[in-house]
Order: C-alpha cells, then structure tokens, then sequence
C-alpha cells in the first residue's frame, strides 16, 4: 500500500500542534426558541459547550448548508438548563454551499444553483462573532480538526472562514473557549470517500493510525484542560447508507427506468453489490431523457463493478472493509471514552435503523418525493434531517447525564412541530403512481442531459480528495 507523503509529516506535526492561539470568548448569540421545552425546563447548570466535529455536527443538509439547518444540527438543540440556544456560526441563506431543495428532479438549490454543485457562499449573519460554540465543519477529517486552518482550507471549502477565525483550527477555537464540556464526532469523513465506488486506504480513505493519532491528540488536550467530554462512535453497516441500495433493488425497479428510457442491465439481476442512487439514478435519469428527445437508445444503468474507478458501484468486499474500519475506530473511541471518563454513543442511534430507508427503493419516488431517502435522512442521501438530528441530541442527552449525573441535559431544547416532518407532511407526499410517474417524467425531461459529479463530499472531487490531506 503507497500512503500519500502528507502522511509520513502528520505525526510529526501533531507532535507540535497544540492550542497557542487561545481565540476570545465570543458571547453566546441567543435564539429565540421555537417550542415549549425550553420555557417548560428548570434550569440547573450553565455548563459551556462547544461541539467540534464533521458535517453532521455542523448542520450539513441536503448537500449544503445555511443558518435554518444550522439551528436544527443536533448540537444546537442541547440545552444545560439555560432556555438559550448555543451561539451557532449561522450562514445567510441562500447557505455556502446552497442546499439542495426538493424535488430532487427538479435539479435545483436554495440559490437557484443545480444539482451538481454550487458556488454560492452567503456571508454570516449580522451579529454572529467567531468563534461560535459550534466549530464543526463538513469536510473535516479527524487530522483536519487539529491542523486545518481556514487560511489552509483552499477554495473549495469556503465555508471555513464562515466558522473559524484566521489562524485557528477547530481544536484552538473550541478549547479557547474554556468550554467545560466538549462534543468530539469525527471520523465519518476519513471512510466516506470510498462510497464513490472505490476503497482505497492512503488515498480516499485515511488508515486507522492516521485517525486515532489525532484523535487522541484532541482528547489528550481535553483531559489536560479537565474537560467532561461526549465522544460518537461510527456506525456498524455501512450498507445501511440511505443513499446505497443493492444491485437487485435496481433489476426490481427495472420497470420504471424503463418508463424514464432507461434500461436497467443483467447484470444488476441477483446482484449484491450496492449502488450510490444518489448520484447514479440521478445521472441515469437524466441522460435517459436526453437520449429519447434525440431519438437515441435508452443508456443502461449497470450494477457491475469496475475495479479502481470511482464509479459509484460498491462490491461486498469494499463494504466489508468499510465496516472493518469502522468497527476499529468505534472500537478506539469507545475504548478512550471509558478510560478517559468521557460520555459516548453513536451515529448508529439514525445510522443503524433498520427502517433508515424507508421501504423499498423507487427512482420514481426518489425524483419526486419530499423524502427520497426517508424520514430521517435529509436529500443529500448522507446528511440527518431534522428528525434525525433529534434523534442524536436526544442519545447525546442520555449519554451525558448518564455519565455526568442528571443536570438536566435536553436533547430537544429548542426543536417544535413546526421543524420535524408532521403527519400531514407525510400524507401530502403520497402521489397516485401515475401521477408520480408523469412528474418523474417531466422533471427528467427538463434536465436531460444534466451531468453530476461522482464524488459524494460536499463540494466536489476537490474536497473529497482532501482526505489525502495534500
């Protein structure tokens, strides 16, 4: 295995990384809160939390993100026993990058911008001081949380600057502070590229030395300050991904590719490798429809896997090795959260979910739905949507007490109806198949021809080969 050289220079520079550049405290931004949880909970400690951590942790939904998502990330909707949110890094709409909205067909996102990426990049919100208490940032890979700056991010990560001040990484920011409790989840980030099609250690995947080096590094620099922290665990079975169905899943959609002009090969019969949808179905449905208005024959979309090439087909064996390297770090990070005292639970509390799909896959309903990849994942297939993210704060809150002794952590501080999926929400989603189909039919048909990305990171091919860390 050839390991990119940045790697042979990450222990060296952890040895030196430490938290020099202590940043002012900023004052927390309040929020007025949306629902009765807060007006109804006695408050009993001030505790200062600050959340360090990926795109989860950050509020990244629907590929994108902007201060709506923000306040509903699951760190914001912790409370202890203060009826005020924490202070967020909240991005003007139309979000940096601009989120996807839904249909998903319909190719377009908050800014106007398409499917496949986005330029926009919308200032802070008048007021926001940074740092926040939220320094969590998509893209991060665990080393990046302790060496990146925002001078170091590169342009394709503008969303950087919009959380941290210059010169600081997301450890100095967090801890100068003087947080008293700490959430660290990281390591989605260092596996997550090889849902391209391709696992690949020292290239698209970070080797586990190279995650629990760093990792550790944040933790010993906790434990130096006597900080309680909170650590998340990785989730079990990576095919479990909203955004991966089976082969065969495909050859028993068959029937409305075909209604799309598009032709679901053989040899997605009986297949058990699975399949990025996000990305494929969607390029397949479009060119589907470019090749019936030019009166050419129906592309077809192939469940075969081609070794060394990011294409979005994933055998056993690379999910095999994903769910290895998981289950290490899951390992590691629960191992130093009982030794070191600190509270833990998992991505798996939305990952692991058997009904995290919500039923059988459909091209038709992924094009045209509000909920394409069900109720708990957000339209980028990957990224929680405010159900799920719900659903962390409230593990996080059970992890916490449990831990530390009930001072009245609230996992849904500040959620209300008006921000989780109503059963009228749900109702209203439900087409008749024909009308379902007319719609994917349409919608298809006015981006035909669209090209996507292969590369699942926010951002594009540029961000995801990040986890080279060149």
């Amino acid at each position: 295995m050839s390991l990119n050289p940045h790697y042979v220079l990450l222990a060296a520079a952890l040895t030196v990384a430490a938290c020099s550049d202590a940043s002012t405290n900023s004052p927390a931004r309040a929020l007025d809160p949306t629902g009765p949880a807060a007006e109804l909970r006695a408050p009993r400690t001030t505790e200062r939390y600050v959340a360090i951590g990926t795109s989860i942790s950050m509020g990244w939904a629907s590929n994108g993100v902007y201060g709506g998502s923000q306040a509903l990330a699951w760190p914001a909707l912790l409370a202890f026993g203060s009826a005020r949110p924490i202070s967020l890094p909240l991005i003007q709409a139309p979000g940096c990058t601009s989120p996807l909205v839904a249909p998903l067909g319909a190719n377009k996102r908050l800014s106007g911008e398409g499917f496949a990426g986005s330029a926009t990049c919308a200032p802070l919100v008048a007021g926001v001081t940074l740092p926040t208490q939220n320094v969590a940032l998509a893209t991060a890979i665990t080393a990046d949380a302790v060496l990146r700056t925002p001078e170091a991010a590169g342009p394709m990560r503008p969303f950087y600057s919009r959380v941290l001040p210059p010169g600081t990484t997301q450890l100095t920011a967090g801890l100068g502070q003087g947080p008293t409790i700490v959430s660290v989840e990281l390591g989605g980030n260092d596996v997550l590229g090889a849902t391209s099609g391709r696992y690949a250690p020292g290239d698209n995947v970070v080797p586990f030395p190279f995650f629990a080096q760093p990792y550790n590094a944040i933790l010993d620099a906790l434990s130096a300050t006597h900080t309680k922290a909170v650590l998340v665990g990785m989730p079990t079975n990576s095919r479990n991904l909203a955004a991966l169905r089976r082969g065969d899943e495909i050859w028993a959609n068959r029937a409305e590719f075909a209604a799309l002009h598009v032709t679901v090969s053989d040899d997605c019969n009986g297949s058990d490798n699975y399949i990025n949808v996000s990305i494929k179905s969607m390029m397949m449905a479009f060119a589907g429809a470019a090749a019936a208005a030019n009166n050419q024959p129906n592309p077809v979309y192939s469940c075969a896997d081609v070794p060394g090439v990011d294409d979005l087909v994933l055998t056993p064996s690379d999910l095999n090795a994903i769910d290895a390297q998981m289950a290490q770090m899951s390992a590691h990070i629960h191992d130093q959260a009982t030794a070191r005292g600190f509270a833990y639970f998992s991505l798996g509390t939305i990952y692991d979910r058997p009904d995290l799909k919500g039923g059988a896959y459909s091209v038709v309903k992924q094009l045209t739905s509000k909920f394409p990849y069900g109720f708990y994942t957000s339209l980028d297939g990957v990224h929680p949507s405010p159900i799920g993210h719900v659903l962390l704060a409230a593990a996080a809150a059970k992890a916490i007490n449990t831990t530390y002794g009930d001072f009245g952590v609230n996992g849904v501080a500040h959620a209300s109806a008006r921000e989780t999926i109503s059963l009228g929400d749900r109702v209203n989603d439900e087409l008749l198949p024909s009308e379902a189909l007319a719609l994917a039919r349409r919608i298809a048909n006015e981006n035909r021809g669209a090209r996507l990305s292969t590369c699942v990171m926010p951002g594009g091919c540029d961000v995801r080969r990040a986890t080279r860390m060149q």
